[in-house]
């Protein structure tokens, strides 16, 4: 059951990731630079960080790999196309805060600890781009943050078939939140834009 659970989130974490870069190449979505950054940065050492939480576990870690390469490919993208929307005074201060969790995870060496912080950042990290979202100074579609909320679902599901410790519920909760509430205001904002 762990394994099937595991491909499938990993399948709708690569779903998420194709539908955004459709949405990316056809100028349907306009990225936030710094929410995409820390989520490059962050995913890489959090996929790193993970494989220890869920105790090794190549299946449990899938979705987070399969995740990392999605995120790259579409930061590459972005910055490669000049697609990424302006920095502002928000993301500089989430990119700040980020920074200073970032720090603390760096200096604590306990791999529970970091993994935990480092959620922390992935959370402020959703911030300017809801912020930009609802300032209409960035555009999204839902899809792919609906795929994405899919994969995390599996993701906690897995976490408690597998047996795994209670924290390895902290990441995928976190994003699901996250991808959650980006996808259902966007699909609002459109549906309002449609009427």
């Amino acid at each position: 059951m762990t394994i099937l659970l595991s491909i499938f989130a990993s399948i709708f974490s690569l779903f998420s990731g194709i539908s955004y870069i459709k949405q990316l190449i056809k100028g349907e979505s306009i990225p936030n630079p710094v929410t995409w950054l820390i989520w490059l940065v962050v995913t890489i050492i959090n996929t790193l960080t993970y494989f220890l939480v869920v105790e090794g576990s190549l299946w449990l870690s899938l979705s987070s790999i399969t995740l990392a390469i999605v995120i790259a490919t579409i930061f590459i993208l972005s910055l490669l196309k000049g697609k990424f929307s302006k920095l502002g005074k928000i993301e500089i201060i989430s990119l700040f805060f980020a920074f200073v969790v970032g720090l603390f995870w760096k200096l604590s060496g306990n791999y529970i600890v970091s993994n935990i912080s480092l959620q922390v950042v992935f959370l402020i990290s959703f911030y300017p781009t809801l912020y930009s979202l609802l300032k209409r100074e960035t555009k999204e579609k839902s899809p792919p943050w609906f795929f994405a909320s899919l994969s995390y679902t599996l993701q906690i599901i897995n976490v408690f078939v597998s047996g795994s410790p209670l924290f390895a519920l902290v990441f995928p909760i976190v994003n699901l939140v996250g991808n959650g509430t980006i996808g259902i205001i966007a699909l609002l904002q459109n549906k309002r834009k449609n009427q």
